[in-house]
């Protein structure tokens, strides 16, 4: 089965690079995945001259063979002020980029806040991009070793990716696996609208039909897959607004609040004011805990949609939450000025959604609404 990886380059542009090119750039241009790890690094200056020759040639015989580079690495521990090359083994991101990406693979990058969709197919191959000029952007940026053959296709902004997709590069590895509920799926529809619209014609998909999770029952699950943490947020704070009229305060809408994400006040009476957390995703950083919320000054809800919650974060045994007839809040509890705590009912929530997709009288922003199109039931 095919994956989804993502690749996370540097940012910011060295001080030698006199090009004024960063790593994403570099890869869009030049239709490659691209990283660093060259076997210059951290020893070449401190080698014999016939040492750095002998390592120059050496270099020039990779070319597209990465059991060469592994066996240099793994036979060359040399000393340096911290540490030794490499400690005698291959980084993981280079081994990831030359032996576990896969024909058909899919791969996320990012460049200036903007996404960009490839894939690895047949031609690509990997390379080690042998250069002795350090004024060169290849030394100058760390990209000697390469994909090749990589047609990347612009998606857009934030707001325009799968929020299993863009939560994905806020940490980890330079190049690792995005193995999320719906990201395969979401990527290749992506990836195939792109390619029909350059291209006029299909390209081979790889999912059956028959089985695309996007069309089955799982569609609440793949729907808040589909949303960043931020969308998350505005679905919840569209509820309140339609259904009550309720309206944010902007500035509480800060990120080092922690038990909340923002306050609502009351259009009928300003006085009345309620408080909102939101945890999206499948993990113990989206449990939430009462003890939290219990000297708020209002009424407050809560909204985990993949998580539980708790009376305190000792964990011992989770709330049993029921909405009974699929109701959209159920009371669990109360602040220190007896003020209601709700807990939001993921699923009504997915329904209003839903609502709101076919109703236009329904205020959303298009980057909730746009994943519907891709997970509207099929007609028995």
């Amino acid at each position: 089965m095919s994956e989804v990886w993502r690749l996370q380059t540097k940012t910011d542009l060295s001080q030698i690079n006199s090009n004024g090119i960063s790593v994403a750039e570099y890869c869009i241009d030049e239709s490659v995945m691209a990283m660093g790890w060259t076997l210059r690094e951290s020893i070449y200056k401190e080698l014999s001259t016939d040492e750095q020759d002998d390592l120059k040639n050496q270099e020039k015989e990779i070319v597209n063979d990465f059991d060469k580079y592994k066996k240099i690495v793994e036979e060359r521990k040399y000393s340096t002020v911290n540490k030794k090359f490499y400690n005698g083994k291959v980084n993981g991101n280079v081994r990831r980029l030359a032996k576990e990406i896969q024909n058909g693979d899919f791969i996320w990058i990012r460049s200036k806040g903007i996404y960009y969709l490839g894939r690895k197919v047949e031609e690509s191959k990997y390379l080690y991009k042998y250069c002795d000029d350090p004024n060169n952007i290849i030394l100058q940026i760390g990209v000697n070793n390469q994909l090749t053959s990589i047609e990347w296709f612009k998606i857009g902004d934030e707001s325009d990716v799968p929020g299993c997709i863009s939560t994905s590069f806020i940490k980890g590895q330079t190049l690792q696996r995005i193995q999320k509920l719906g990201c395969f799926e979401i990527s290749e529809i992506l990836y195939e609208e792109k390619y029909k619209e350059k291209y006029k014609e299909e390209f081979k998909k790889v999912y059956n039909k028959d089985t695309n999770i996007l069309k089955n029952k799982m569609n609440i699950n793949i729907f808040y897959s589909l949303l960043s943490p931020n969308d998350c947020e505005d679905l919840l704070y569209f509820f309140f607004y339609h259904k009550f009229k309720y309206i944010a305060i902007p500035s509480t809408n800060k990120t080092g609040t922690q038990t909340y994400e923002f306050v609502m006040l009351s259009s009928k009476n300003r006085k009345k004011k309620i408080y909102i957390q939101v945890k999206n995703g499948n993990s113990e950083k989206v449990d939430l805990y009462l003890d939290n919320y219990r000297d708020l000054t209002g009424k407050v809800y809560l909204l985990t949609t993949g998580g539980q919650i708790y009376e305190k974060k000792d964990k011992k045994e989770a709330l049993k939450i029921e909405f009974k007839n699929n109701s959209f809040m159920k009371k669990i509890g109360s602040t220190e000025n007896n003020n209601k705590i709700y807990a939001i009912n993921p699923e009504a929530l997915y329904e209003f959604a839903k609502r709101a997709y076919k109703d236009e009288t329904i205020l959303m922003p298009h980057s909730i609404l746009q994943w519907f199109k891709y997970l509207e039931e099929e007609k028995e």
